[in-house]
């Protein structure tokens, strides 16, 4: 049987068509971001190439970097994971190390109040294999306090290699993904270097009492408004707290400002939240704190990310502040200044802090 020739309608669809599936395929197989995103565009879908290329990093910022930093450098890099157990299990980077979280979180007091356990973050950075000297990794679901805080306690524990924070979290990731328990890792002795400067005291704070942003150095409460102002009857307020309020001479910058659902948010946004709005010198001390010591984290790095030179973070929190036994006058809460910053952001996924409060 002779089969009669396509019109011309006939060949201009089936041409459509088969660009459409080889456009398809391309993106599948791992086509440029640009191929990918253009194919994407037209069929009104979102490919992984375009979630990566949506998460990439540019400009001058430190810290934050894109999922094409990672697959350039993922065998040179030790990846770390700060989500939960159960769902490092359902799907990981493959490869990837989970961080056990309530240990990098650990304190210890001291006479001046309570500091960072560089000696219990170390052992447990050392259990899953991490060297001073490794340039590190870390990701999570989103860019949220948890991932931060390992960012952070890295830093504290004196860490040599580079510190990195993937933004866009694990969605942005198109490369090899792993399931399972964890690959078996030989463990290595972790020696801290105390990085001290990475943080305050509650003494420290309170011999400056009277002067956080003005003559002395900034002052950043990270929780929501209704903390800092200590909202009555808000479900803001801590029920362990004695005290409610803020640190004098604090400014309420809430840090789910530094996130836009699962990336940082843009940089020049977050230049004019603290230079312009929050009124902070980039060349000066700044001081962030919040309930726990997870979320102020975020600030932490994102304050760094953006070139501020001395961030330091006050570990013991509010908590610790409100709660102080003895002559509490040297300790002064506040409530009657509203040094509120507005904020708008969100945090996608589940890295707000796991156990710990998403808001301060």
């Amino acid at each position: 049987m002779t089969r009669e020739p396509p019109n011309d309608d006939e060949s201009a669809t089936r041409d459509a068509e088969n660009a459409t599936r080889r456009g398809l395929l391309r993106a599948a197989a791992g086509a440029t971001v640009a191929g990918a995103a253009s194919t994407a565009g037209c069929l009104g879908v979102t490919t992984p190439a375009d979630v990566a290329a949506q998460n990439e990093v540019s400009g001058n910022v430190g810290h934050f970097v894109g999922p094409s930093w990672l697959a350039d450098n993922r065998e040179d890099a030790v990846v770390l994971d700060a989500r939960d157990a159960e769902r490092f299990r359902e799907e990981r980077v493959y490869r990837a190390r989970r961080v056990p979280f309530d240990a990098i979180t650990s304190r210890e007091s001291t006479d001046d109040g309570d500091v960072p356990d560089t000696d219990a973050i170390a052992d447990a950075f050392g259990e899953i294999g991490v060297s001073p000297d490794d340039d590190v990794l870390v990701y999570g679901a989103s860019v949220g306090s948890r991932v931060t805080r390992v960012a952070f306690a890295l830093a504290a524990v004196g860490h040599e290699g580079s510190i990195r924070v993937l933004n866009g979290g694990l969605s942005a990731w198109n490369g090899r993904l792993g399931t399972g328990s964890r690959d078996r890792i030989s463990p290595t002795d972790y020696e801290p270097d105390p990085a001290s400067s990475a943080w305050v005291t509650r003494e420290w704070l309170a011999d400056r009492v009277g002067t956080f942003n003005g003559d002395g150095p900034g002052l950043v409460d990270v929780r929501v408004p209704e903390a800092y102002l200590a909202a009555a009857g808000s479900d803001a307020l801590n029920d362990d707290h004695d005290r409610h309020g803020h640190l004098p001479g604090a400014v309420d910058v809430h840090w789910v400002g530094n996130v836009a659902g699962r990336r940082m948010t843009d940089p020049g946004r977050l230049v004019r939240l603290y230079e312009v709005e929050a009124e902070l010198d980039r060349s000066g001390t700044v001081v962030v704190y919040g309930d726990d010591n997870v979320d102020p984290t975020s600030t932490w790095v994102t304050l760094k990310a953006i070139g501020f030179e001395d961030v330091r973070l006050y570990d013991g929190g509010f908590g610790e502040w409100a709660n102080v036994e003895g002559d509490r006058g040297r300790y002064p809460v506040e409530t009657a200044t509203n040094a509120v910053v507005p904020t708008e952001g969100s945090v996608g996924g589940d890295d707000g802090g796991g156990d710990f409060s998403c808001t301060g």
